[in-house]
């Protein structure tokens, strides 16, 4: 029983998120990474380490 309120809550938070804020990245944003679109940084670092 306690997993079925678990499973009903969930996907209430779920499909609120999805309908109010959507919960993907633009197809641009996903070309550029989720790192600098969100967060404004890079993954990788600019310059090559020589090791």
């Amino acid at each position: 029983m306690g997993v079925g309120w678990a499973l009903l809550g969930g996907l209430l938070v779920y499909g609120t998120l999805k309908a109010v804020i959507g919960l993907r990245l633009s197809q641009e944003e996903e070309y550029e990474g989720a790192d600098l679109s969100i967060h404004r940084i890079r993954a990788t670092p600019e310059r090559e380490s020589s090791w």
